[in-house]
């Protein structure tokens, strides 16, 4: 069992390399601690991964490169656990893609090349992220769990099946609330390592019902803190949220987290939350040294950068290259050529997911002036920019696989005619409130400063043409639910622009735009 009394001696390695010491904190012990040999273990830590090979031309990320660090770790400790902080079924551009299973059946990809390459790579346990459930249906999610040789864990997410609330299962049994990872030190002694997990109430689909975190948290903790040691907590949700649900419920010494896409770590009291950067461009090194004598625990983090100096494990790469194998033979059957050159570039496209939620950067604007292109003639044209999930900039020439690999969702576009008051909020909402976030705003014709359209203020009265995916024009997106309210019929399967009738998809109007550029 858990002790009820703490002492924590925590030690962050930041990314420049310099050791910064935290002050202990002690709550008087009811007895002497005892003298006894820690037992030292390491946590392996990813969050929001949705490419398995190198982004940046080749020099950043590879899930195929994470598990040779993993096996130089095991060298190292043999107690090493390796954690998903959730986000890595969906979104990717190759899960969106269908393939032949061996039933012979056309099927979406939909993560399966992620839990195969994670797999290989030795993933040992994962939470759910937001994006687990951008996945159609609760059977194909539960399919892909099913297909995972790693656990999952949620406290505060279930199932929904016609009403009724269920544990999400994989391979028939109840996904748990919390897990138990025992290890042993040298002379044999043996700890209980407590897992538990939430993930934000953030994805409304219909199949998943959420409890609060807090209450859900705080109740879980309780339980396993009457069979483990020490509890580690593996969350995915904001920054703000982490750090209010460790002053809420303090004790917990680490907070694996994702979500934020950014390296990052806080203290809140005992607790360290620490956040690798996306798509396995760096990983989080957490040592763990916990006395069972005494009941202390000291942590000792680092943040590795995983880049080309780091080797491929033959077995991951294997899965990796299978993967990418099919990427163009399944493009072909959507009907684009990965190959295909659409455009040489005198600068870089500018799309690290840090700068497209943050700024108007040139790859958002090129993408907004595409949509002009097609659906002229309104009056503000605005654009999610979630929508562009490259996390990467463009280089040199640009083919239809760039294209494709930035826009995985597609999507279709509608005009919505708006009063200037609700345009007003769009802006506000879309520029302001959503900074940082998947809802900000790349957009055409407006003044980021003081929101006005064409260099006009905008009349509260007065009713404009707005152009915006019909996915955010149906309240998808967060903080925008009212847009819904004026969207009156679906988007049309196919658009004219000029003499040309293309289809009604982002990608298709950016790689129209980008080969007329080319052609000036």
């Amino acid at each position: 069992m858990r002790r009820s009394t703490f002492l924590f001696s925590l030690l962050v390695l930041l990314t420049s390399a310099c050791t910064t010491p935290r002050a202990s904190t002690a709550l008087a012990p009811a007895a002497a601690p005892q003298k006894s040999t820690p037992v030292e273990f390491i946590v392996l830590q990813l969050n929001d991964v949705y490419e398995i090979a190198p982004l940046e031309g080749g020099k950043a990320g590879g899930l195929a490169r994470v598990a040779t660090v993993r096996q130089e770790l095991l060298k190292e400790n043999p107690n090493v656990i390796t954690m998903m902080a959730g986000d890595f079924l969906s979104p990717s551009f190759l899960g969106t893609m269908r393939y032949t299973n061996a039933d012979g059946e056309k099927e979406k990809i939909a993560g399966l090349q992620m839990v195969e390459t994670l797999n290989v790579m030795g993933l040992d346990y994962a939470t759910f992220g937001n994006h687990e459930f951008d996945l159609s249906t609760l059977e194909l999610l539960e399919k892909r769990m099913d297909q995972s040789t790693f656990k999952y864990t949620v406290c505060n997410a279930n199932a929904v099946i016609d009403g009724r609330i269920r544990a999400f299962q994989q391979n028939g049994a109840p996904v748990p609330e919390y897990l138990v990872h025992e290890i042993s030190n040298p002379g044999g002694t043996p700890i209980k390592i407590g897992l538990l997990a939430v993930v934000l109430p953030f994805n409304k689909a219909g199949y998943v019902e959420y409890a609060d975190v807090t209450s859900s948290f705080k109740e879980t903790l309780r339980k396993v803190d009457a069979i483990s040691d020490l509890t580690i907590a593996i969350t995915h949700q904001n920054l703000d949220e982490d750090e209010a649900l460790a002053a809420a419920v303090p004790g917990v010494p680490l907070f694996v987290g994702g979500h934020e896409h950014a390296k990052l770590n806080r203290y809140v009291d005992q607790t360290v939350i620490a956040k690798a950067d996306a798509n396995a461009k760096t990983v989080y090194i957490h040592r763990v040294s916990f006395d069972p004598g005494s009941g202390m625990t000291r942590i000792s983090s680092t943040i590795k950068a995983i880049d080309d100096t780091i080797a491929d494990e033959p077995a991951t790469k294997k899965v990796v290259d299978k993967w990418l194998d099919q990427v163009f033979t399944l493009m072909s059957d959507m009907g684009y050529d990965a190959n295909r050159e659409v455009m040489k570039l005198t600068e870089p496209l500018v799309c690290k997911e840090g700068l497209i939620r943050t700024s108007q950067t040139n790859y958002g604007q090129l993408t907004t002036d595409a949509i002009a292109s097609a659906i002229p003639g309104a009056d503000l044209y605005a654009l999610n920019s979630g929508s562009m999930r490259l996390d990467d900039n463009l280089f040199n020439v640009v083919t239809e696989y760039d294209v494709l690999r930035t826009f995985p969702y597609g999507g279709n576009f509608v005009t919505l005619e708006m009063p200037g008051a609700a345009v007003s909020r769009l802006l506000e909402t879309g520029l302001r409130t959503n900074y940082g976030e998947g809802g900000y705003l790349q957009q055409k014709n407006a003044n980021m400063e003081d929101l006005s359209l064409n260099g006009k203020a905008i009349d509260p009265a007065k009713t404009y043409k707005v152009v915006m995916p019909e996915f955010m024009a149906g309240g998808n997106e967060a903080n925008l639910e009212f847009l819904k309210d004026y969207l009156k019929s679906p988007a049309e399967k196919t658009i004219k622009v000029g003499e040309e009738i293309i289809r009604n998809d982002l990608r298709d109007i950016v790689i129209r735009y980008m080969q007329k550029l080319g052609e000036l």
